[in-house]
Order: C-alpha cells, then sequence, then structure tokens
C-alpha cells in the first residue's frame, strides 16, 4: 500500500503536499450487526462497505478493514483513501462531506442491507423513540433549557452549519428561517405539541437605540455565531495541523542536523586516518630510502677497501720483484 500511494504521489501536480490520505469509520448499530456470529456479519458489512466504496470512490485507491473493539463492541469499518488517483489528480475534498457521506451510506443500506444480510433494515438513528425526560418537560421554559443543551450537545459534535442542522433534525428539532435567512427560529414537537423558540431577539427604540425587551435562546444560538463558531473550529483545526507539521519539520530538521554531523565526524575521522596513514607511509618510503643509503654506502665501503687492499697487493708484488731483481744484481751471474 505504501509503495502504490508513493507511486501515485510521484504523479501528482504537487509531489510534496503535505496530506495524501483520508480516513472514514463507519460504525453499525446493535440493531444491523449484533455480533452474535461474528465472522458472518463482518464479511456482510464487508461487502456493504466494499460496495459503498465501489459506487462512490472508484476512482480512488482505497484499504478497507472491518474491527469489532472497543467498549461498546460494535462492528464498525475503517476505510483509508488514497486522495491522489493513479493519474496523479487529486480527489475533491467535497466529496468527504459528513453530510453526504452519511446520506449516501443510507441509500447503500436502503438498497443492499436486506439483499447482503436477509434482514429488512430500518434507519437507528431517524427512529423516534420517546425522550426519557419527556414527562419532565412541562413548561416552556424547561422545554428552552432542555433545547439549549442539546444544542450545544451537537454543536460540539460537527463541525459545520449543515451538519448542525442535519443532526438536529435527527432528534426532532427543525429550523425555520426570518429576516432573510439571516435569523433562525428553532421547532419541536412534543407529545403532539408544538413548541417554537426564536434564536435571539431584540426590541429596540429607533429614536434612542433603548433595548426595550430581549427574547429567544441568546445570541449564542444565532446562525452568524454558529458559523463563527464553526469558522474557529476550523481554523483551530488548521492551526493544530500546521503545528503538527512544524514538529514535523523541525523534528526533521534536528535529524538532518544531527545526520550532518555524523557525516562531519566521520568526514574528518576518515581525513585523520587517511593523513595518519599517508605519514606512515612516508615513514615507512623514508625508511626504506635510508637503508637503501645505508647499504649503498656501505657496499661503496666495502668496494674502496677492497680496492686499496688490491692496489697494495700490487704495490707489494711490485716492491717483491724489484727487491728479488736487486739481490740478483748485487750478487752477480752465477757461474
Amino acid at each position: 500500500m505504501e509503495k502504490q500511494f508513493k507511486a501515485n504521489l510521484q504523479k501528482a501536480h504537487n509531489p510534496k503536499r503535505k496530506y495524501q490520505a483520508q480516513t472514514l469509520i463507519i460504525s453499525f448499530s446493535p440493531d444491523e450487526f449484533d455480533t452474535t456470529d461474528l465472522s458472518e456479519q463482518a464479511n456482510q458489512a464487508l461487502m456493504l462497505v466494499k460496495h459503498y466504496v465501489h459506487q462512490h470512490f472508484a476512482d480512488a485507491q482505497s484499504v478497507i478493514a472491518i474491527q469489532a473493539d472497543g467498549d461498546g463492541g460494535k462492528l464498525h469499518a475503517h476505510v483509508v483513501f488514497n486522495t491522489v488517483r493513479p493519474n496523479g489528480r487529486t480527489v475533491p475534498t467535497n466529496r468527504f462531506n459528513i453530510y453526504k457521506l452519511r446520506t449516501n451510506f443510507d441509500h447503500e443500506m436502503i438498497a443492499n442491507y436486506q439483499r447482503v444480510t436477509g434482514n429488512s433494515w430500518t434507519n437507528p438513528i431517524s427512529k423516534q423513540q420517546k425522550r426519557q425526560d419527556i414527562d419532565n418537560i412541562v413548561t416552556r421554559s424547561q422545554w428552552q433549557k432542555s433545547l439549549k443543551k442539546i444544542i450545544n450537545q451537537v454543536k460540539n459534535e460537527v463541525d459545520s452549519l449543515r451538519e448542525f442542522v442535519h443532526l438536529l433534525g435527527t432528534q426532532g428539532i427543525t429550523i425555520t428561517e426570518r429576516k432573510k435567512g439571516t435569523a433562525w427560529t428553532y421547532h419541536q414537537t412534543i407529545n403532539g405539541k408544538e413548541y417554537k423558540v426564536r434564536d435571539f431577539y431584540q426590541r429596540v427604540k429607533k429614536q434612542t437605540g433603548e433595548v426595550i425587551s430581549t427574547r429567544g435562546l441568546g445570541q449564542s444560538f444565532t446562525k452568524s455565531n454558529l458559523e463563527q463558531c464553526f469558522a474557529q473550529k476550523q481554523e483551530e483545526r488548521t492551526n493544530n495541523e500546521q503545528n503538527e507539521q512544524l514538529a514535523k519539520i523541525k523534528t526533521m530538521a534536528a535529524d538532518a542536523r544531527a545526520r550532518s554531523q555524523r557525516q562531519q565526524q566521520q568526514f574528518k575521522f576518515n581525513q585523520h586516518q587517511l593523513q595518519a596513514t599517508k605519514i606512515k607511509e612516508q615513514e615507512q618510503r623514508d625508511g626504506l630510502k635510508t637503508r637503501q643509503t645505508h647499504r649503498r654506502q656501505s657496499q661503496s665501503r666495502r668496494l674502496e677497501e677492497l680496492s686499496r687492499q688490491k692496489r697494495r697487493a700490487k704495490i707489494a708484488r711490485r716492491l717483491a720483484t724489484a727487491k728479488a731483481k736487486s739481490h740478483k744484481t748485487a750478487s752477480g751471474p752465477d757461474l
């Protein structure tokens, strides 16, 4: 997988891009897979996820893993997508929109769950179960307090206004727009009775600007405030990613410096070793040259000594011959 991802990255317009993968976790409820027969149900879940990936991400490389671990023990799938396609083009990020992914997988379950498992499928998210605290909500103020709690919980779980509205809708809370889409009214029907409340509204005297009355849930529940909240989340996520990337770059730089220092130390050591070897070789050459010089000098002295000996011997023979002739002349001829 790493080789395939790397091969695709080399074809990309920017082969040094920071991110190359998107991950997706698809979790099944116990009503869909109760894990009584984990092997069979894991294969069934794999078939559904593979078909879903093939339908919507056939142009991207992907890896799927089925698990049933964690505290809840729910069956779920991990999907890793290579966002650089084999042709070098990237997969648009808007294809990984949470709302779109959930909707498309719901369609997958509607179309194929019964065919794969033999059981009919009911969307566990859209089941309208009676709230456990429904009997305690008897006044408008209590309902608004409960609504604020739900909105704050949902706001912490999602990252966009669209996801926020969708997730509220799964809990029976709908939103209508006012003032050309700049203001909201929240609605919820409980036990046949409809409740509604504005996000935030103030009556102000036009002449003085004095606030006459304030209604609604509060400024933190307005559309503009929620948009700012999600924008801040995105900015924090971007900053965290940039900080992580900066930390990686610093680590890589530190590793590079350490590697460079090791290389320099190794180079100095090698140079020292080379210099020591050259000095030793030079000493050996000088020693050999000195010995050869001594040998030549010794041979020269021996040759000179032999030459002197030969001259002395020759002179001695000459003297002996001359002496013999002189002795013969002095004694006269033989009679």
